[in-house]
C-alpha cells in the first residue's frame, strides 16, 4: 500500500506533468513538505517548476499578511498593552508573566474560534460578578463587595480593553499570535 505523500506526488504529476508553478500545496507540517518534495523528485525525470510549498502555518501567515511571534515577544506586547490601562495594583512583568501566558492562550483559543472577543468577555466580567455575590446582596449592586472582590471584578473587566489594545499594537506592526492570525485568514478568504 502506498503511503499518502506517495499518491499526492502522482497525483500532481499526472495532472501537471509539465509544471507546477501556478500549484499551491498546503500540508499539516514542514516535515510533510519535505517528503512530498522527496516522492516527487523520484517521479520527475526532467526539469519542471515545483508548486510552491505551505505548510499550515505557513499558508495561515501568507493570507493574513501577519507573521506569527513567539510567546515571550507576545508577552512582551501584551505587558505593554496592561500597562495603558493596568489594574489598581500593577504587576511588575515577572509577575506578570505567571499569569499572563494563560490570558494569550485564551486570546487565542477565542480568535482560533472566530468567536466574538466582546461578548466572552462580557459574559466572563458577569460570571465573576456572580461567583462574588451572596444572598445578603439581593441588589447585585457593587457596593456590598470587599475591596478585594472589587479588585478582583475589576480585574476581569479590564481582559477586553487588553484584548482590543494588544491586537491593535500587534496588527501595527502586522504581528499575530496564532489564533490571531487564523482569525485575519479568515476574513481574507
Amino acid at each position: 500500500m502506498k503511503a499518502f505523500l506517495e499518491k499526492i506526488a502522482e497525483r500532481l504529476v499526472k495532472k501537471f506533468p509539465d509544471s507546477m508553478e501556478n500549484v499551491a500545496v498546503v500540508l499539516p507540517s514542514k516535515r510533510s513538505v519535505i517528503f512530498l518534495k522527496y516522492h516527487l523528485s523520484k517521479l520527475i525525470d526532467k526539469p519542471i517548476f515545483l508548486p510552491k510549498f505551505f505548510s499550515i502555518e505557513e499558508f495561515i501567515e501568507e493570507l493574513s499578511e501577519y507573521r506569527v511571534v513567539d510567546n515571550l515577544s507576545l508577552q512582551f506586547y501584551l505587558y505593554q498593552s496592561y500597562l495603558e490601562s493596568p489594574p489598581s495594583q500593577t504587576d511588575t512583568f515577572e509577575k506578570f508573566m505567571s499569569w499572563s501566558s494563560m490570558l494569550l492562550h485564551d486570546f487565542n483559543e477565542i480568535d482560533r474560534s472566530l468567536i466574538d472577543a466582546k461578548s466572552v468577555f462580557t459574559n466572563l466580567k458577569q460570571v465573576k460578578e456572580l461567583e462574588n455575590w451572596t444572598l445578603e446582596d439581593w441588589s447585585f449592586s457593587s457596593e456590598n463587595l470587599t475591596d478585594s472582590q472589587e479588585q478582583y471584578v475589576s480585574f476581569y473587566n479590564q481582559f477586553y480593553n487588553w484584548y482590543v489594545s494588544f491586537n491593535k499594537i500587534l496588527s501595527d506592526k502586522k504581528l499575530a499570535y496564532q489564533g490571531m492570525a487564523y482569525k485575519k485568514a479568515a476574513s481574507e478568504i
